[in-house]
Order: structure tokens, then C-alpha cells, then sequence
């Protein structure tokens, strides 16, 4: 009696199990397909249903080339793998139009021969998508690069320096003269300030203009591809990598120009690599083994202390002193007002040229503008003229139109300014109005008006209704 109990328990502790090692085998979310010597199916996990879109009873008892021949899947790996008694992996395409990866592992009995194929199965379908787009978006890439070097190459033809200050005038002179050679550059100053723009100047002026000049962010490119980016790779660097490799963009610049804007950014680990360049004009791309000669101008820019990232360890001392052959420091808009008149007029004029427009901007609104401190320096005003010039439906651009933020401007100047002798009455009536119009334009309700002015609201609604400001478009409230 006792011997029938422990070999019932026995054989509930061997059911247990068996029903463990099931549940774990069907568990597998990739697919397990187990034969024997001769190809016919001993066992399938419940994962062969997502390829075959049959249950895995009716796969088991069938050889591997039935199922072939089925179309259940192509090319069987398991002759391979008893034929050469070790791991083999190969692709397969399903019946349900996968794409798997398969590795069949043999299983040796105690006189070494192959009793079983243990075979390890997984989709990649997906993956190979991504491949594919990831190749076709790499050949797009290429495309837009040239495209983007000839829109470069259009655009430095047409680069202007406007200025006439004379800290402006002595850099030109400077540009003049190191565009002749081939010395790096390393151009600091605020954002804004135009170092993109000198930088263009002096590849339009070296004899390098013809070939290409490349500008590449140190700070817009993340890290883990700036490397590739500079350097290029080659075939089967990394994961997704093109099968023939990438040039980089040095060897793209060769002959010509690469500007380095934002140098400060650079990663750390990359700096040596740039001095390599600039030291041995050659470089190696990522997996590469084999130097590539270069001939490229180097000039970087920077909006960063550089000093100060010396000393944090972030930029490498010898770097600088490689970059900072010749330096140009690029001051600040509000350091040279004898260029905002004229970089207006530039700006003012391309613009109205380019939307087909005709504005002008009146004396008063250039004044608030000269007094201005342009914290975003010449892309700033640049940018504030393409807006006015888009906005205001007059043809002239009062002070009225500048952002609110200008009203701050010039605090201790006048307020007011009279342009010619006129009778006292038609001044301060036209005051008034510029003062309603203004005011209806920031508050757009009366009473909010009238508080702002100290007077009651049954006045605003009178004189806007006086001066035809409600019929501008306006809601009086």
C-alpha cells in the first residue's frame, strides 16, 4: 500500500513538472521547433501559430520537406545542421509572410552522434522593414546633402557684410586678408551676430570658393552621431549601417570648407580626433582601419567662453590653440548702431523684394529701433523686419506696429516726436488718435482703455467713434 502511495506521489511530482516544463516551453514568445535525425516534427511551441497560422498539432509528425512543401517555410535548416553537426542559422520566409531568423542546434547522444535539432526561431520581419526605410532614408539623406551644398553654393554668391562701423570695417580688412590662406579660423561673438555669415565671406573669397563649404552644428548633432556624421563609417560599422560605408562629411568638404559652428559642443572624445585632422590632414571613419587623406579649411565658431571650458576640462587646450590661429571676435549689435540703419535698409528692401511688397518704415519707428539693445543681435532685427514687413497692412510701419516689448524702449527719450510746424489743435488731435489707436490695438475693450489712460470710459468710446478707429475692426466695449 505504502509503495502504490509513493509511486502515485512520484508520478503527481512527474506530472507537475511536465506541466511546468510546458507551460515555460510555450511560454517562449520566439518559436521552438524540435526534430529528430531524420527531420520529423517531435515537438512545437504555441509561437509557430503567429508564422504558420496553424495549431501546433498539426505540424507535429511531419518531416521538415513536408512542411516545405507546404509552404509552411523555406529552406529547412535541419540537413544542414546533421550534416555538419554544429549550430547553424539562416533566414526563412513563412507561410504567413514573415521573415524569421532560425538557428537549429544539435543535440548529441553519448557516441556523438545528432539525435535531436533544438531549433530557435524569431521574427525580424519588422526589423528588416526598418532596415530597408533606414537605407532609404540614408540614400535620401544623400540627395538632400547635394541639394543642400548647391543651395549653399547659390547662397555665398549673393553673401553680403553690411556694416560701416568701424570695429566692423577692421575685421573685413581681416577677412580680406585670411581668405588668401589656408590658417584656421576661430570666430567668437554672441548668437546672432553674423559668424555664419563671415565665415561664408571668407570661403567666397579664397580660392577654395569653387569647391564645397560645409557647415555642421557641434551642438544640434546628437552625440552618438556626430562621430559618423564628421568621420564617416564603413560597411558594417554598426547595426543599420550601409553596406558599402559612408563618406563623412570631411571627405565631402574635400578641397573645400568645413565651418564648425557651435565648436564649444564638440563631445570631448571627439576633439582628439579633430585635432588628428587638423594636425595630419587625415582622418579614419568609424570601423575603419585605413587612414584617408583630407584637404579641407577648418574654421569653427563659438558663442562660449572658451577660456572657461579650458579650465572645466570640457575643450582641450591644444585644440584651441590649433582653431585660434587667426581669431575674430564679432561684437554685438548694440556695439555697433552705425550698422542697424543699414542693415534696416538691407533687410527692409530684400524683403519687400522677395514678398513682392512696398513698405517703408517711418523715421520715428528707426529710432525706436536705433535705441534698441538687440539681445538676438542681427538675426533678430532680421527677423523683426520680415515680420513687419508681412504684417501691417500700411504701407508705412509706424512705432505703433512694433511688439510690445518696444514700448520699454528708450524710457528716458521722448515720448513724442514732431516731424514739422503744424497748427497746436491738429497736433494733439493727431496724438490723441496714434494714442487711442495704439491703446485699442493693446486692449482691445474701453474700460481696460480708459484705465489705462486715467480718463473715464464714456470719453474713449466718443473719440474713437471721432477718429474712425471702431470702423479699423475693432469692438467697442
Amino acid at each position: 500500500m505504502r509503495i502504490e502511495e509513493g509511486f502515485q506521489e512520484e508520478l503527481e511530482t512527474v506530472k507537475e513538472l511536465n506541466r511546468e516544463l510546458e507551460a515555460i516551453f510555450n511560454s517562449s514568445y520566439d518559436e521552438i521547433f524540435v526534430t529528430d535525425c531524420e527531420g520529423k516534427t517531435l515537438r512545437v511551441n504555441k509561437a509557430c501559430e503567429r508564422f504558420y497560422g496553424v495549431k501546433a498539432e498539426e505540424i507535429v509528425g511531419k518531416s521538415v520537406w513536408e512542411l516545405e512543401k507546404l509552404g509552411f517555410f523555406t529552406s529547412p535548416i535541419t540537413p544542414q545542421v546533421v550534416k555538419e553537426k554544429k549550430r547553424v542559422t539562416s533566414i526563412q520566409n513563412t507561410k504567413g509572410g514573415q521573415k524569421i531568423i532560425v538557428t537549429g542546434n544539435p543535440v548529441f547522444d553519448e557516441n556523438g552522434n545528432v539525435v535531436r535539432i533544438v531549433t530557435n526561431s524569431r521574427d525580424i520581419t519588422e526589423l528588416s522593414e526598418l532596415r530597408q526605410r533606414l537605407e532609404e532614408t540614408e540614400k535620401l539623406m544623400d540627395n538632400y546633402r547635394t541639394e543642400i551644398a548647391q543651395l549653399r553654393r547659390e547662397r555665398l554668391e549673393s553673401v553680403q557684410l553690411i556694416s560701416s562701423s568701424p570695429t566692423m570695417k577692421s575685421i573685413l580688412d581681416i577677412v580680406e586678408k585670411v581668405a588668401g590662406v589656408d590658417s584656421t579660423v576661430l570666430i567668437e561673438g554672441e548668437s546672432g551676430v553674423g559668424k555664419g555669415v563671415i565665415a561664408s565671406k571668407i570661403h567666397q573669397l579664397s580660392r577654395r570658393s569653387r569647391d564645397p563649404f560645409i557647415t555642421v552644428n557641434c551642438g544640434a548633432i546628437p552625440e552618438n552621431l556626430i562621430e559618423s556624421e564628421l568621420f564617416g563609417y564603413e560597411g558594417g560599422a554598426f547595426t543599420g549601417a550601409k553596406k558599402e560605408g559612408k563618406k563623412g562629411l570631411f571627405e565631402l568638404a574635400n578641397n573645400g570648407t568645413v565651418f564648425l559652428d557651435e565648436i564649444g559642443e564638440l563631445p570631448i572624445n571627439l576633439q582628439v580626433k579633430l585635432l588628428h585632422v587638423i594636425q595630419e590632414k587625415r582622418l579614419m571613419r568609424v570601423g575603419g582601419n585605413d587612414y584617408i587623406n583630407v584637404n579641407v579649411r577648418i574654421i569653427a565658431a563659438t558663442n562660449r567662453n572658451m577660456q572657461r571650458l579650458i579650465t572645466e576640462r570640457k575643450f582641450r587646450e591644444d585644440l584651441y590653440y590649433r582653431l585660434n590661429v587667426v581669431p575674430l571676435i564679432i561684437p554685438p549689435l548694440r556695439h555697433r548702431k552705425e550698422d542697424i540703419p543699414l542693415l534696416i535698409d538691407y533687410f527692409l528692401e530684400a524683403f519687400c523684394e522677395k514678398y513682392e511688397l512696398s513698405k517703408k518704415i517711418s523715421p520715428e519707428t528707426r529710432e525706436v529701433l536705433a535705441m534698441y539693445t538687440w539681445p538676438g543681435n542681427v538675426r533678430e532685427l532680421e527677423n523683426l523686419v520680415e515680420r513687419l514687413v508681412v504684417t501691417v497692412d500700411s504701407a508705412e510701419i509706424l512705432p505703433v506696429h512694433l511688439p510690445e516689448y518696444f514700448s520699454h524702449v528708450g524710457a528716458s527719450a521722448e515720448k513724442v516726436f514732431v516731424l514739422d510746424i503744424c497748427p497746436l489743435k491738429n497736433l494733439i488731435e493727431e496724438a490723441e488718435r496714434q494714442l487711442l489707436r495704439k491703446a485699442f490695438i493693446k486692449y482691445r475693450n474701453t474700460y481696460r482703455i480708459a484705465e489705462a489712460l486715467e480718463v473715464n470710459q464714456s470719453t474713449i468710446v466718443r473719440k474713437i467713434h471721432r477718429y474712425g478707429i471702431v470702423r479699423e475692426g475693432e469692438e467697442t466695449k
